[in-house]
């Protein structure tokens, strides 16, 4: 099977810094996300000016949702790729976040049942936004080594393992309304000033692992885990994404610089579908861990 020549793609919900993005071989799947009738696309290459439209939209009581991309559309998209003898490397959003990947696995089984000479890849990242970038710029890493579709498929797999992402939330009814949170407790931790820290697990969920009175607090505390957990030798940078909150993603740089003076860190927007349920000003960082996570 000819392998050398094949796709990279990831879905929208990858948070690659936009100069990577526009400059490199990745494709990206587009997510739509619905907001008062509207249909936003996200597609993985938006300005950030139109990031920061549907930031501003949320701020004036937009209730926007996400809608999932079905199997017919993944083989829609990836049909021409594997009929023209083009193999597909796809990396997903956890499928504990996002039915997606469960539609991509079963676009792949129909497309691999129908074409020989090639084949479709589909990953669980069992992660999102910006450990979904370090995926990718992975990805396209090993294609650039030489690895066939095969091997790098085979790599991601063993190496998503090693990404650990946390984020803080700047407004707790964006948790309420999705679910995460009562009523209760997010009126009480709103009048105190709480910050709930969100990580994704190592199975690819989200959990709130504890809650920190203040933003400066919560960067500081999502720096400590850096310092703690971080493999400061990987060739991999750091993302730093945030939901239109550029004051405080720049304070996050600041401390995670003075924690390591070598630093990569690549910024980028937090994308709308991630977004939406998160909310504005929340301040994401995303980096490879000395060992896998269990």
């Amino acid at each position: 099977m000819a392998n050398q020549d094949y796709a990279i793609f990831t879905d929208a919900s990858a948070d690659v810094a936009l100069d990577v993005a526009l400059n490199s071989e990745l494709n990206f799947i587009p997510m739509p996300c619905e907001s008062d009738g509207n249909i936003y696309e996200c597609t993985g290459t938006d300005s950030d000016e139109k990031v920061k439209g549907f930031y501003r939209d949320i701020r004036t009581g937009s209730l926007p949702k996400t809608t999932q991309i079905t199997p017919f559309q993944y083989e829609e998209l990836f049909e021409p790729y594997l009929a023209s003898g083009k193999s597909v490397v796809c990396s997903c959003l956890s499928s504990k976040l996002s039915s997606t990947f469960e539609s991509a696995k079963l676009a792949a089984k129909n497309l691999n049942e129908k074409h020989t000479d090639a084949k479709l890849y589909a990953i669980d990242s069992i992660g999102a936004t910006g450990a979904m970038s370090i995926i990718a710029e992975r990805m396209l890493a090993n294609k650039q080594k030489g690895m066939s579709a095969e091997e790098n498929a085979a790599d991601i797999e063993v190496f998503k393992r090693s990404i650990y992402t946390t984020v803080y939330v700047e407004d707790l009814k964006h948790l309420k309304r999705g679910g995460r949170i009562g009523a209760a407790k997010a009126a009480l931790g709103s009048m105190l000033n709480f910050k709930p820290i969100i990580i994704i697990t190592p199975d690819g969920a989200i959990a709130n692992t504890t809650n920190m009175r203040g933003s400066r607090k919560a960067i500081s505390h999502i720096a400590g885990k850096y310092a703690e957990l971080a493999d400061m030798t990987s060739d991999s940078p750091v993302y730093v994404c945030d939901a239109d909150n550029e004051e405080m993603a720049d304070v996050m740089v600041e401390e995670l610089k003075a924690i390591n003076p070598e630093i990569v860190i690549r910024r980028s927007k937090l994308s709308p579908i991630i977004g939406t349920h998160l909310g504005p000003e929340s301040v994401l960082i995303s980096f490879v861990t000395k060992e896998p996570r269990s």
